[in-house]
C-alpha cells in the first residue's frame, strides 16, 4: 500500500496488485493509530470472500471468487475493538458478465489496483460483542 497524499487526516491511499487489502488497512490503520473513520474505493481484484450474516444462526456465510472482478464499490469504517483498528467492508464486485455480487468483504486480493479514499476521524468509535445479535457492535 503506498499513500498518495495525506492532507490533514484523510488519506489517498492504492493498493497494488497481490496485496490483500483488509488487513494491509488494518496495518496502515494501527501504526497510525486510527480509532474512528471511513472509507471508500474502486479498482479491481483477483479473489474476493464475500460474507452474509445469517441472524438466525449467529454465522456468516462465505462464498470466495476466484475470477478477476471490478470493484464497483467498496465502503466501510475503521473502528476500535480490543486495542487495535477494527475494518469493516463491504463491497460491491461485478464478473465479466456485469453481474454483480456483494456483501461484507472477509478477503480481497487486489488484481491490478485499488484506489482508496480514507477519512480518519477525531475520537473513537468503540466496538463491544453483542450476545443477543452475535455481532461487535458500535458504542
Amino acid at each position: 500500500m503506498k499513500v498518495i497524499l495525506k492532507d490533514g487526516r484523510r488519506y489517498t491511499l492504492r493498493f497494488d496488485r497481490g496485496e490483500e487489502l483488509r488487513g494491509s488497512l488494518a496495518n496502515f490503520c494501527n501504526e497510525n493509530q486510527m480509532k474512528a473513520g471511513y472509507f471508500s474505493g474502486f479498482g479491481a481484484v483477483s479473489e474476493v470472500t464475500l460474507m452474509h450474516y445469517d441472524l438466525d444462526t449467529k454465522k456468516y456465510l462465505e462464498k470466495t471468487f476466484t475470477e478477476k472482478m471490478e470493484i464497483a464499490n467498496l465502503t466501510g469504517n475503521v473502528s476500535w475493538f480490543e486495542g487495535k483498528s477494527y475494518i469493516h467492508p463491504h463491497g460491491i464486485f461485478s464478473d465479466t458478465e456485469m453481474r454483480a455480487w456483494a456483501g461484507h468483504v472477509k478477503k480481497m486480493i487486489i488484481a491490478a489496483t485499488c484506489e482508496l479514499f480514507l477519512i480518519q476521524l477525531d475520537g473513537e468509535i468503540s466496538r463491544e460483542h453483542s450476545e443477543e445479535i452475535g455481532l461487535n457492535l458500535m458504542r
